[in-house]
């Protein structure tokens, strides 16, 4: 795999494959420019169109630094995601786990 079609799996893992391709593309670039800014570095900010120019392989330059960060972003985002969605299995058991124990009341409660 060339580093450019690495680069974009990356985006898309970290844009979370959205319905239109730009939302991937926002969402990527948000992430990238929270966790890595580069404010003294204005040349090395992350932009759409940097994404977009890999996508559309108008760019097969893809620096080290580049790669490691949308390979960090990336790795943060799958963890988020995972915790966010066992954060959700447990709390709808709990849910669960509730709304049985209330209709078990209710019953005891008719009788």
């Amino acid at each position: 795999m060339d580093d450019v079609a690495t680069a974009n799996f990356l985006i898309e893992e970290i844009g979370a494959k959205r319905h239109h391709i730009g939302d991937m593309f926002r969402a990527a670039c948000k992430e990238l420019r929270a966790r890595f800014p580069h404010r003294e570095d204005p040349e090395n900010q992350w932009t759409e169109r940097r994404l977009r120019g890999w996508w559309n392989k108008e760019s097969r330059v893809v620096r080290h630094f580049q790669m490691m960060e949308l390979y960090e972003t990336a790795e943060q985002v799958r963890k988020a995601r995972e915790e966010h969605a066992d954060y959700r299995a447990k709390t709808a058991l709990l849910r669960q786990m509730a709304e049985l124990r209330s209709t078990t009341r209710n019953r005891d409660d008719v009788s």
